[in-house]
């Protein structure tokens, strides 16, 4: 017998007794412009138990002042600087929750996003992802949205793309949701894995230890004003030997991790993972005295793109397709050329509007 409560998703009748309880964390480190956004967001979360915990990394500009303005409607960790994981991990030790989302303070939630993880709940699951509006420093939509889906992936998809190609689509962390017990795993494991942010270990890890869970529709705003650390406004051709460096790690520990879950995995998976090799061949190409992969060349790229071409992980086939000619594109281009093919990628705001309408005619954005 299901039925409907105000503000909230139809739920089962047994599941109306104990409705899981949200905690979201949001860390900041000298956001004063945007924390009150993202704390405003998740107080206007339409659900019945909430709770939201505010971690102020050391700033030094005016965010605790911002912060403690809602000092009676949450709870506010003051530490000194020690990171944005070391925030996630004071935040989450406080929490209460059976959800726990990780906003970062520069984004937003929206309203009905646990309605929308409760209609399909599943105590199966290691994370629930949603997709992401980008929108700009002022809060206006830029027309993006995070990841652009053309069909509904299955977890079990998910889980092989990761095993053999280290890639699935998955928002950024603010659009993900993760069950106490899963946090609790990951932030437990030992592992030499060292990164600044909880994203690449959760996002990693889950495939592994659980199901994904994915609703196809924006349930969170992903804000882009050039201070973000994963995010383009303009190109920094110094970011992509840091990125290939990060993924080979986070790799890594997604290898471990799989391990103690009995998952095999392939240990040239990122030969065939084509957001891997956009980076790489960005770095080869804009800067090579930076590149990080020893012994790398044009031919050797070549033939891995090929391979990742014809390797499912979540691309359509004209996507694929378009990102391998990209790549070969960047190989044959002469150099005052590359630049600029680079930037189209990853700077979407600089991509003229005919090419956004050409791709979307394709089906390649949408």
């Amino acid at each position: 017998m299901l039925k409907e409560i105000p503000g909230h998703a139809v739920l089962p009748e047994v599941e109306l007794a104990t409705l899981p309880r949200l905690s979201v964390v949001i860390p900041n480190h000298n956001y004063a412009a945007y924390v009150g956004s993202a704390i405003r967001s998740a107080l206007d979360i339409r659900w019945s138990n909430v709770e939201v915990i505010v971690v102020d990394d050391g700033s030094t500009d005016h965010s605790l002042d911002v912060i403690n303005e809602f000092a009676d409607e949450v709870t506010i960790i003051s530490q000194a600087n020690a990171g944005q994981m070391m925030s996630c991990v004071n935040g989450f030790r406080r929490s209460s929750g059976d959800i726990i989302i990780f906003l970062d303070s520069d984004d937003a939630l929206r309203p009905d996003v646990m309605t929308e993880i409760v209609s399909v709940w599943s105590k199966a699951a290691s994370k629930y992802q949603f997709q992401m509006r980008v929108i700009d420093a002022d809060g206006q939509p830029t027309g993006n949205v995070l990841p652009q889906y053309f069909s509904c992936p299955s977890s079990e998809d998910v889980r092989k793309w990761m095993a053999t190609t280290g890639a699935y689509p998955t928002p950024p962390g603010s659009g993900n949701a993760y069950p106490k017990w899963f946090v609790e795993r990951v932030f437990g494991f030992e592992s030499d894995f060292v990164d600044r942010a909880p994203d690449s270990y959760l996002l990693a890890a889950a495939p592994a230890c659980g199901e994904i869970v994915t609703l196809t529709k924006p349930l969170a705003d992903y804000r882009v004003h050039g201070l973000n650390h994963g995010a383009f406004l303009q190109l920094d051709d110094t970011r992509f030997a840091r990125e290939i460096d990060l993924t080979r790690r986070r790799y890594k520990f997604f290898s471990e991790i799989a391990r103690t879950e009995k998952l095999p995995v392939a240990p040239d998976a990122l030969k065939r993972n084509l957001i891997f090799l956009c980076l790489r061949i960005a770095s080869f190409k804009l800067r090579p005295d930076l590149h990080p992969i020893a012994a790398d060349s044009s031919l050797s790229i070549a033939v891995d793109a090929l391979g990742a071409a014809a390797s499912p992980q979540g691309f359509s086939r004209s996507q694929r397709i378009s990102l391998l000619a990209w790549i070969f594109c960047i190989l044959i281009s002469p150099q005052y050329f590359r630049r600029a093919l680079v930037s189209l990628r990853y700077v979407p705001a600089q991509r003229p509007k005919w090419l956004r309408a050409l791709l979307g005619r394709f089906r390649i954005i949408r």
